[in-house]
């Protein structure tokens, strides 16, 4: 019986692994280590998503792309986006990135917390030359006996040259990576709508008050100068203009 409820609450743990996004194994999280020296400066701006391990939550998911920024307060932060394929619409999951150690490997950690549950992720830079291609590993260990992976392929470019790709690819071979389960991300189309705007509410005094005056009709003195017709010249003038002219 108690062997029964173990194996069902690992399987629910392979399951929720699975589901955001992470590819589950047998083992020990291989000890693939990260880019030494690694330029965090230079690893900054966007990267396109262009291949990855499958998961639901990236499922009816276009144009995702991870940007990473130095904001005023000098913090590193990581903000995700993903595009729904059916409503165009982009959602955007932030959070503060944070370096191990010196910082000098690449290997950092980002806390979401712009989401209803906040959770943290271990990114691990397996390569990258800064302005083509970054491949990013991911590993959680469930225990007692395996672990879950996820890789992710960026690229500067949205439609990358096929020679950036290959060289991406050349990572994957190093660290024995299987591309079996990998899925390509769609970059096309990638035109988004702005997410819907927060709902008025008429009870909240602030939003009220923002209302009014972006309501306020113009004064009945302007309103009655916009309306009036112009005026048509006195005879004594036109006579006037017409003798010049003779």
């Amino acid at each position: 019986m108690r062997f029964g409820v173990f194996l069902s609450v690992i399987c629910l743990l392979v399951l929720w692994d699975t589901a955001t996004g992470q590819f589950p194994s047998f083992g020990r999280c291989p000890d693939y280590a990260p880019v030494s020296d690694f330029d965090k400066e230079r690893f900054l701006g966007m990267w396109y998503e262009q291949e990855r391990y499958f998961t639901l939550t990236e499922l009816g998911s276009k144009c995702t792309s991870m940007y990473f920024e130095r904001r005023a307060d000098q913090k590193l932060y990581a903000n995700n986006g993903i595009v729904n394929r059916f409503t165009n619409v982009q959602r955007i999951v932030s959070g503060q990135m944070t370096l191990f150690g010196r910082g000098t490997t690449g290997k950092f950690n980002v806390r979401y917390t712009n989401t209803p549950i906040a959770y943290d992720t271990t990114f691990n830079v397996l390569d990258t030359d800064y302005d083509g291609f970054a491949v990013l590993y991911s590993c959680s260990s469930i225990i007692p006996f395996g672990h879950t992976d996820f890789v992710w392929l960026m690229t500067r470019d949205r439609l990358p040259a096929g020679e950036v790709l290959q060289r991406a690819y050349g990572t994957l071979d190093k660290y024995k990576i299987s591309r079996t389960f990998f899925v390509e991300t769609d970059q096309k189309d990638c035109d988004t709508v702005a997410a819907p705007q927060e709902a008025y509410d008429p009870t909240e005094p602030s939003q009220r008050s923002e209302a009014v005056e972006a309501e306020q009709p113009q004064p009945e003195e302007a309103l009655r100068k916009d309306e009036e017709p112009a005026k048509a010249a006195p005879a004594e003038e036109i006579k006037e203009e017409k003798n010049a002219t003779e």
